[in-house]
C-alpha cells in the first residue's frame, strides 16, 4: 500500500488510519523506511520540528498495595528501590523550580499507591497551587484511581492534566494485575471527560500483548481523546514479575511509535520510559516523530542524563526550548528557594 498517500490523507483531514493499515505498519519489512518517512511527514505537518521537555518527580515511592507485574513499587516486587511517604511541599516545589530552569514545559508529579488519602490530597494540592502561582509550568499529576471529588479538587488547584495509563489491552490485563481492573482505569479517564479535564494516557508495550491487541488498545484510547499519549516500553526490572520478559526489538519499538503517530497525528506523542533501554541508537529516529520526552530519570529507573538528551536534540536541530508567554506568572528569584 501507499503510505505516503495515507500520510497525505491524514494531513488533509480526509480520513484516519484503519486497523488493517495499522497491522501493515507493525508487520512491515522491506517497505519500512518509506512508512517511517510517511510518519515523519505527519509529524512535521502538525507539529513542525519541535519537541517539549517534561520532568517527572516521584513524590511518593513504593509502599503500594497493587500487584502490577511490571512495577518495582508493587507489593509483589522485591526490587531494590527507595521507599518513602509523600514528600513535603518545599521539596516538590524545589524540584518544579529546577524543572523550569532546565527548560521544561511540563512538570509531572507521580505518587505510588491506589489513590491518595484526604490528607495527602490536600498536601499535593498545596504544592501545586504554590507552583502554579510562581512558575509558568504546566502540571501533570499521576495519583492512581482518582475519585471525582479528587479530580475536581486538583482541577481547582490548577492541574492541567491527570495521567492515567490504560497500560495493556483489556484481554491481557489479568496477566498484568489482579488488584484492579482495566475497567477501573478506563472509568477514571471517562471521569476526566465528564469534568472537561485533560488526560495524559498511554500504555506499556512488551507485556505479552499481540499486535492486534495493541492496535485495539490504541484505537480505544483514541476515542477517549487524551491530550498526551506516553508510549512506554517494558523495562524488565530485577525483582518484578516481568524481570525476564524480553519481547521487544529496537525496530519494533520504532514501528510502534510510527504507528502511534498515524493514530494520534495531532496529539502530543511521547517516547517515554524504556526508550533508552530498547531503542538504543534508534532513539534519534524516535525523537524526530514524537513531541515530548522525559528529561532525566523515571519513577524508579534511570534514564539518559540531561546532557545526553540535549545533545541528541541539538544534533538533530530539534527546537526544544520553551517559549515564554507574555502573560506568564512572574518567576521568583532563585535565591528564594
Amino acid at each position: 500500500m501507499d503510505f505516503t498517500e495515507l500520510a497525505q490523507r491524514i494531513c488533509n483531514g480526509k480520513g484516519q488510519i484503519t486497523k488493517a493499515e495499522s497491522l501493515a505498519v507493525l508487520n512491515s519489512r522491506t517497505e519500512w523506511w518509506g512508512i517511517y518517512g510517511a510518519a515523519l511527514m505527519v509529524k512535521n505537518h502538525f507539529h513542525q520540528n519541535k519537541l517539549q521537555l517534561n520532568v517527572l518527580m516521584n513524590a511518593k515511592s513504593g509502599l503500594c498495595a497493587e500487584d502490577c507485574g511490571y512495577c518495582a513499587q508493587s507489593k509483589i516486587s522485591s526490587a531494590d528501590i527507595e521507599t518513602y511517604g509523600l514528600l513535603p511541599t518545599d521539596i516538590i516545589y524545589k524540584k518544579a523550580f529546577l524543572a523550569y530552569k532546565r527548560n521544561a514545559t511540563t512538570f509531572c508529579i507521580a505518587t505510588s499507591g491506589s489513590r491518595l488519602s484526604e490528607q495527602e490530597m490536600f498536601a499535593v494540592g498545596e504544592a501545586i497551587q504554590k507552583i502554579k502561582r510562581d512558575l509558568p509550568l504546566e502540571i501533570c499529576l499521576s495519583v492512581g484511581l482518582s475519585t471525582l471529588e479528587q479530580i475536581n479538587y486538583f482541577k481547582y488547584c490548577g492541574v492541567d492534566r491527570l495521567n492515567h495509563n490504560l497500560n495493556t489491552p483489556q484481554d491481557n490485563y489479568e496477566k498484568i494485575a489482579t488488584t484492579h481492573t482495566y475497567a477501573q482505569r478506563k472509568a477514571t479517564l471517562e471521569m476526566l471527560q465528564q469534568v472537561e479535564m485533560n488526560a495524559c494516557a498511554g500504555f506499556i508495550c512488551g507485556m505479552g500483548e499481540t499486535d492486534e491487541q495493541l492496535i485495539d488498545l490504541a484505537f480505544e484510547l483514541r476515542d477517549l481523546t487524551p491530550h498526551a499519549v506516553p508510549i512506554n516500553f517494558l523495562i524488565p526490572i530485577e525483582g518484578t514479575k516481568f524481570s525476564n520478559v524480553h519481547t521487544l526489538t529496537p525496530l519494533k519499538c520504532l514501528k510502534i511509535l510510527a504507528l502511534m503517530r498515524f493514530i494520534f497525528p495531532e496529539t502530543e506523542l511521547r517516547a517515554s520510559a524504556g526508550r533508552e533501554y530498547h531503542l538504543g541508537d534508534l532513539q534519534h529516529f524516535a525523537l524526530l516523530i514524537t513531541d515530548s520526552l522525559f528529561l532525566g530519570d523515571y519513577l524508579t529507573s534511570g534514564g539518559d542524563t540531561e546532557n545526553q538528551d540535549i545533545a541528541k536534540l541539538e544534533l538533530l536541530e530539534i527546537d526544544y526550548k520553551r517559549k515564554e508567554r507574555s502573560n506568564q506568572a512572574q518567576v521568583i528569584p532563585e535565591q528564594r528557594i
